[in-house]
């Protein structure tokens, strides 16, 4: 007699040839000891069991009363497609019990009747949960041990907050930092400057050379846009020089990094001292002029249709590279989780003072080159008009830039920071 136990499968079994066997079934959802106690008194010459039918399908014990009542070569196990009925952990529990005939198909149920399988057959599910089961401690070892020095770092960390709070944690800030900063504002980024502006200078003559006014594609590259004073060639020749600027910036931020300072904290110095030599000269002095109408080594005094003012171009330069550099930080901290905020890189009043006072310096000068577009009744463009250029405002602007740029350079002096120091091994 064949007895079938079934409960989720049922589709599976009567869609199968064994419904045309003489068989016995109990449909439901059993405890094995109750199965045991029902099938006692009947002579079972196969049983075919649906695992969805057992409640404790999962438990050895389960599986031991199952081999005592019945030959497990005599008992075909049908399994559910769903993961936890398949796989190679519970398969194995299974081999390991003698029960060798375990399938998910109707089809599988005849065949494993009339040809079981074999210890050899089966043996490759046991040898796959043993791979398993030593990848699996492998991998809890490694998460004890991350979860060991996660909760190390995060003692330390308390730690080092509680003694902050104290004012137990001092940093003596490092000359040499103080000192690169120096010479990024002072010489790197002016030299970067006045190297890109003769830069767009040899490239719009080299395209002169190459296009003529008269072709219609030499007329478009030479026209203003809107009588703002940029051409498409001045524009192309910004943009050229940004890719300069981005590959310093690369370097830049490296050192800054092993600085152990954040790219806002370390580019204050650089920047007041970039925008002092670069837009204070220019409202203020007006010495550099000079020096950029000694660069013109190829005359283009005939070629009035490409710019002229070297020192016009240097102050949008230097605006396209201090635009770059925030940009490229912006991005990059927006593709970064910050978990921990240092707390002695925060900027001071006198610093945010100075990038508010940076931003009027860089962006007036630009909206006001870009209100030439706009019609001449217009009132914002005449509001820019009256400010553009060397005007009162923007000289009291750069001035004040001047000012705090002084300030800041002198602000360890007079102002004391908290300070910090780096723990040490014995430390922690």
């Amino acid at each position: 007699m064949i007895v079938v136990i079934t409960n989720k499968l049922k589709e599976i079994i009567d869609s199968s040839r064994l419904k045309e066997a003489n068989c016995k079934y109990a449909v439901g959802f059993y405890t094995v000891n109750d199965c045991i106690q029902s099938l006692s008194s009947l002579d079972i010459d196969y049983l075919v069991i649906d695992i969805t039918a057992f409640k404790d399908a999962f438990e050895i014990s389960s599986w031991k009363r199952v081999k005592d009542f019945i030959d497990p070569s005599k008992t075909v196990i049908l399994l559910e497609e769903a993961k936890s009925y398949s796989n190679v952990g519970f398969l194995s529990m299974l081999i390991t019990m003698g029960f060798y005939n375990f399938t998910k198909t109707g089809e599988g149920i005849i065949r494993l009747m009339e040809r079981p399988n074999s210890y050899q057959e089966v043996a490759k599910y046991q040898k796959m949960a043993m791979n398993l089961e030593d990848r699996k401690e492998e991998e809890e070892e490694r998460f004890n041990d991350y979860q060991r020095k996660l909760g190390e770092n995060q003692d330390m960390m308390r730690d080092y907050l509680e003694r902050y709070q104290k004012g137990e944690v001092s940093f003596k800030r490092k000359n040499d930092v103080f000192k690169y900063q120096l010479k990024v504002g002072l010489l790197a980024l002016p030299i970067l400057t006045i190297a890109s502006v003769f830069f767009i200078y040899l490239f719009q003559i080299f395209i002169s050379n190459m296009v003529p006014l008269e072709d219609s594609v030499g007329e478009y590259l030479y026209t203003e846009l809107a009588h703002t004073g940029f051409t498409p060639l001045t524009i192309i020749g910004i943009l050229i020089i940004t890719v300069f600027f981005s590959i310093y910036y690369t370097f830049l931020n490296a050192k800054i990094k092993r600085m152990q300072m954040t790219r806002s904290k370390f580019i204050i110095i650089p920047f007041a001292i970039f925008c002092v030599l670069v837009f204070g000269e220019y409202y203020l002095v007006g010495v550099l002029e000079k020096f950029y109408e000694f660069i013109k080594i190829i005359p283009i005094d005939d070629k009035m249709y490409l710019c002229q003012d070297l020192y016009w171009l240097s102050r949008y330069v230097a605006t396209a590279a201090i635009f770059l550099f925030y940009i490229s930080t912006f991005i990059d901290n927006s593709r970064t989780l910050k978990f921990e905020k240092d707390l002695g890189q925060k900027l001071t009043w006198l610093e945010k003072l100075w990038v508010i006072d940076m931003i009027l310096l860089l962006m007036i000068p630009l909206a006001c080159q870009l209100s030439l577009a706009l019609p001449e009744s217009s009132s914002l463009s005449s509001f820019f008009s009256s400010i553009s250029d060397k005007s009162l405002i923007m000289m009291v602007i750069a001035g004040i830039e001047f000012i705090l740029t002084i300030l800041i350079l002198l602000q360890p002096k007079f102002v004391k920071e908290k300070e910090y120091t780096i723990l040490k091994e014995e430390d922690l």
